[in-house]
């Protein structure tokens, strides 16, 4: 399997040497790194290790994605990962293994670990304008950790109510289906993401790995969660100074106003103009 990695950088000369670095010891065949108009000194790190760097203006995520990926047409998996991650070697072989033996998978990712230990939320359901509204208004934060986890647990309940599955990232030896996987990381099959033309250039930053994985899954492809794999990540360090939330409610706006219905869209609308 010839295998692309793809970091896509903005001021994230402090955070290349994480995972640029683990890329040494993973069998990737070819290395291409992104810079999206950085000030600080991310091109000269990411030329330090030798690999293909691209400058752009700041295009954002899958735009850079997929101008990296036209320089590897031929590559039979796109290995993207956050310039603030990385994963070991023996973490990347499930994922790589679930891949190749499954020929309807369209991507796998990982699990994801933050620094302290914790796990986070890497996969999930189809995206409800219910978990989005809860979270901005903090609703899950009135909600006692046990109560949560035994939420996450009940197996009627979360088939009920399938937005309940953002709160189970407890980790498990399996392979899940999911609705989405995060771009943080993941392992996109070659063809796969050919096929429906690589991330929409409608989003800047956020819900275009979400976008990626629908548009997957209608064309017939699969998309796993590898619960062997487990990728470090330190998470937002490219978008701490730029307004996180700001970025984030403006992909979910552009994720509902593609996919979502009347409603959907009014709400997701109306909470992209929220001042909290």
């Amino acid at each position: 399997m010839k295998i692309a990695a793809i970091i896509v950088s903005y001021n994230s000369a402090r955070e290349l040497p994480l995972s640029l670095g683990c890329l040494a010891a993973l069998p990737v065949d070819h290395v291409v790194v992104v810079d999206n108009s950085s000030t600080d000194d991310s091109v000269e790190v990411a030329k330090s290790f030798g690999y293909q760097v691209i400058s752009l203006p700041n295009v954002g995520f899958g735009k850079a994605i997929n101008a990296a990926a036209e320089t590897i047409p031929d590559a039979d998996a796109y290995f993207l990962l956050n310039p603030d991650c990385h994963i070991t070697a023996e973490s990347f072989a499930p994922l790589t293994e679930t891949l190749h033996d499954d020929p309807k998978l369209g991507v796998v990712a990982p699990l994801m670990r933050y620094p302290d230990g914790r796990f986070g939320i890497s996969a999930g359901p189809a995206p409800s304008m219910a978990k989005e509204w809860l979270a901005a208004l903090k609703v899950d934060h009135l909600v006692p950790k046990g109560l949560k986890q035994y939420l996450a647990r009940a197996a009627p309940l979360r088939k009920r109510f399938k937005m309940l599955e953002y709160l189970d990232v407890k980790p498990a030896a399996e392979v899940r289906e999911a609705a989405w996987v995060s771009g943080f990381c993941m392992l996109v099959r070659g063809d796969a993401f050919r096929s429906i033309g690589g991330f929409d250039p409608g989003f800047f930053l956020y819900f275009e790995d979400v976008d990626l994985c629908t548009r997957l899954s209608a064309a017939g492809w699969g998309v796993a969660s590898v619960g062997m794999s487990v990728a470090e990540h330190k998470e937002s360090t490219s978008t701490a100074a730029v307004g996180k939330n700001n970025l984030y409610r403006d992909g979910m706006d552009v994720y509902f106003a593609k996919h979502g219905t009347r409603g959907q869209r009014l709400l997701a609308s109306a909470l992209r103009r929220l001042p909290i």
